[in-house]
């Protein structure tokens, strides 16, 4: 007599089910930097697995004329773990203590500050990249939302 396991499956650590491919090498994409909620998209890549795109990334628009090496992706759930890169543009009026003040708020919301690079024209218009660390979508729409209410930002968007 033999006895069956039940097995359960486990969720794949990239946190994305390739449709039709177990266990299959997934990279997430630098130049949209998908993170859980987003909807995406999935290249096979020439030995590298598959990478992970945003549907809106503008790098997707070329890779879809190679139809044939598009794959159906998706997340395992909207609560996959981990955390994932994003960059955030912001665009002010530059003044005294604004870099401090965006720091500020995103500190406050407990997101980890991966990177900032900041520039000021000569008509003192701030342009700031911040790569933040988020859990998901809706993490990073909290932390956008904080930094739009810093005095004198008047612009603030994901990078594509």
């Amino acid at each position: 007599m033999t006895s069956r396991k039940n097995t359960v499956k486990k969720p794949p650590k990239s946190g994305v089910i390739v449709k039709g491919i177990d266990n299959c090498l997934v990279k997430f994409s630098r130049c949209c930097n998908p993170v859980p909620g987003d909807d995406i998209i999935g290249y096979i890549t020439k030995g590298r697995g598959v990478s992970i795109h945003r549907t809106d990334c503008v790098n997707v628009q070329d890779l879809i004329q190679d139809d044939n090496r598009m794959i159906d992706v998706s997340w395992y759930n909207e609560k996959t773990e981990g955390e994932y890169n994003v960059d955030i543009e912001i665009f002010s009026n530059d003044r005294t203590g604004l870099l401090s003040d965006i720091v500020k708020e995103i500190t406050s919301q407990k997101i980890n500050i991966m990177g900032v690079n900041t520039k000021t024209s000569k008509e003192r218009i701030a342009t700031i990249e911040i790569t933040v660390e988020v859990e998901n979508v809706e993490q990073l729409s909290k932390v956008i939302k904080a930094i739009r209410k810093v005095d004198s930002v008047y612009e603030v968007k994901r990078k594509k």
